[in-house]
Order: structure tokens, then C-alpha cells, then sequence
């Protein structure tokens, strides 16, 4: 699986899923099994969020719900696309850090703070969901 920094995974499935729905000619019957095999096989994982399915399964633009709001940008790794970061117990704002699962840098402690704060990271309710974070409204 490949995918481009900064990319969300959201969208990369919804990629893959509308090309290969108009190059397979998948009929719209099938779309919401064909839907939980890609984000099975995009996330490795056996459950699938069914809102997330939802989203990516529906017919129409128009129609199309929001997408679960999810913390990104420097916070996932963009090769794991997972939040789990390596952060030293003496982290200062120059302190590098890693991604605790494929050791990946991410950029420094200040920069990570800052871009969770950018998001509203200071406000809401948040979800540890399978390594990602989501905001609760």
C-alpha cells in the first residue's frame, strides 16, 4: 500500500474504490461489500467502521455524508499510516520524534504540538480509534 504523504486514507480508499468500480463495472448492488474488502485491505484490519463504509459505499456526491473528522497531517505516519509516536519522557521542542511502529520521523516535538493544537486538539472530544484520532461532536 502506497500512498502519498499527507494523504488521508479516507480518501485514498475512496480513490480506489471509484476507480475500480468503473474499471471492474462493479454493479451498485455490490458496492458495500466491495467497499469493506478495500478498507479491509487498506487497513489490515477484519472490522470495518461502518460509518467510514457508509461513505465510501454511497451512490451519490450529493448524498455522500461527511467523512469521520480524524486527527492527521503530521500526527499519522504516512507510511502507517497510524498515530502511535515515540516520545521521549524528557521531550523538549527541538526533541525529534518517531513513529512507534515503523520508526519513521515525524518531525519534532514542538512541530507535532503545534499541528494538534492547529486542529483543535485543545478542544473537543477526542477517540482513540485502531491508532487514529477521532474528534466525538
Amino acid at each position: 500500500m502506497s500512498h502519498t504523504k499527507g494523504a488521508s486514507i479516507d480518501n485514498a480508499i475512496l480513490r480506489a474504490f471509484r476507480r475500480a468500480i468503473s474499471e471492474k463495472k462493479i454493479p451498485e448492488s455490490q458496492w458495500r461489500d466491495f467497499a469493506a474488502q478495500i478498507i479491509r485491505e487498506f487497513t489490515g484490519f477484519d472490522t470495518v467502521d461502518p460509518d467510514l463504509l457508509d461513505w465510501i459505499a454511497c451512490k451519490s456526491e450529493h448524498a455522500r455524508p461527511k467523512p469521520p473528522k480524524f486527527l492527521d497531517h503530521k500526527l499519522e505516519c504516512p507510511y502507517c499510516l497510524t498515530i502511535r509516536l515515540r516520545i521521549p519522557t524528557d521531550a523538549r521542542p527541538d526533541t525529534p520524534i518517531f513513529c512507534d511502529d515503523c520508526g519513521a520521523y515525524l518531525g519534532t516535538w514542538d512541530e507535532l504540538q503545534t499541528d494538534f493544537e492547529r486542529q483543535g486538539g485543545q478542544n473537543g472530544v477526542f477517540r482513540l480509534h485502531k491508532g487514529r484520532i477521532q474528534r466525538v461532536e
